[in-house]
């Protein structure tokens, strides 16, 4: 067994590098499933988890997916899509014909996704739909396990709603930078935050929103958005995104231009090392922590239940998923949520 698990690992990381594009990305999270630190036994059931990409909130996931599956026995094989749903179809293949017992799936895309979840369907192995709604067929999947994402948007809304409440001479001038297009989770979040601020009655004259852009949880085309935004719109005093990486562009266009970052109210999503680093550094005002190590300890617990042949709700909301943290709190939460 450990020869053929060798082989098998081997080939996902062989099959990632050629299906994704690239080195960088894909070899840490195939490498990921080859390095644990605890050893499964020679009979542990593999598991499949197909990720959507690699940034810095997805190689958090990764370990935290990793480290549940070693400690539920099991042997882990982590694919990387890079947001492509025709890798991700073919990673999940790939899983599939490795023989893993059930797979995880973060999904691409809302619709594009939906092949690969139906594969799994096809295939008879049961597939755990994690963190972002795919729209296939109810029958082809086990269970989807995900926080309230529009939550995620009303904690960045009364982050900034008690911001204007503590400064009454301000006026805000919000560029709002999407993270993936297609997403439902991203359009859900979006909805959190113009329900709880931007259409907020109390807020009428406060907050406006002057600008606002995709731009795919990608560090560099962030930066980019930012910068046109910066010119086209002088008068944009906060910036509100969906995810870390993205602020970082953010953050570093605003330096470039040879503006003060103090000056912008700059509010994200994630809670990951780099959202983390600039919280510290008082360049980021607020993100909202996603409980990721609850995300893979509640997948791991529906991959137990769908080896033992349970029957399971459709849809298992995680609660408390999406929690605000500032410099003052962020080591606490991280505590708290077993991500310290």
């Amino acid at each position: 067994m450990k020869k053929f698990l060798s082989l098998v690992l081997s080939a996902a990381l062989a099959f990632s590098l050629v299906a994704c594009g690239g080195a960088g990305d894909s070899s840490s999270a195939s490498s990921a499933a080859a390095g644990g630190s605890s050893v499964a036994s020679e009979d542990a059931p593999l598991i499949g988890y197909s990720l959507n990409s690699m940034d810095s909130t997805m190689k958090q996931m990764a370990d935290f997916f990793e480290e549940t599956a070693r400690d539920a026995g099991w042997e882990p094989v982590l694919l990387n899509a890079n947001g492509d749903v025709s890798a991700e179809l073919s990673n999940v293949e790939s899983l599939i014909n490795m023989g893993c017992q059930v797979i995880v799936i973060m999904g691409c895309d809302t619709e594009g996704s939906a092949p690969a979840v139906e594969a799994c369907g096809a295939a008879g192995v049961p597939c755990i739909v994690a963190g972002r709604a795919i729209n296939a067929d109810e029958s082809s999947y086990y269970t989807f396990v995900s926080g309230d994402h529009h939550l995620a948007g009303e904690v960045q809304g009364k982050f900034v709603n008690d911001y204007l409440a503590a400064n009454p001479d301000v006026t805000l001038n919000v560029g709002f930078i999407y993270g993936q297009s297609g997403s439902s989770s991203v359009a859900d979040r979006y909805q959190g935050f113009a329900d709880t601020c931007l259409n907020a009655a109390e807020n009428e004259g406060r907050v406006n929103l002057v600008a606002e852009q995709y731009a795919e949880f990608d560090a560099e085309k962030a930066y980019n958005i930012t910068t046109d935004m910066l010119s086209t719109y002088p008068d944009i005093n906060c910036f509100v995104t969906q995810s870390d990486d993205q602020a970082g562009g953010i953050i570093n266009a605003i330096k470039a231009q040879g503006l003060a970052v103090e000056d912008y109210l700059i509010v994200s999503i994630d809670c990951s090392s780099t959202g983390i680093d600039y919280l510290k550094s008082g360049e980021l005002d607020a993100t909202v922590l996603m409980a990721m190590r609850q995300l893979a300890v509640t997948a791991a617990d529906y991959v137990q239940k769908a080896m033992d042949g349970e029957s399971v709700e459709k849809a298992n909301p995680i609660p408390e998923y999406y929690q605000l943290a500032i410099a003052d709190n962020v080591d606490d939460l991280l505590a708290a949520n077993g991500m310290a």
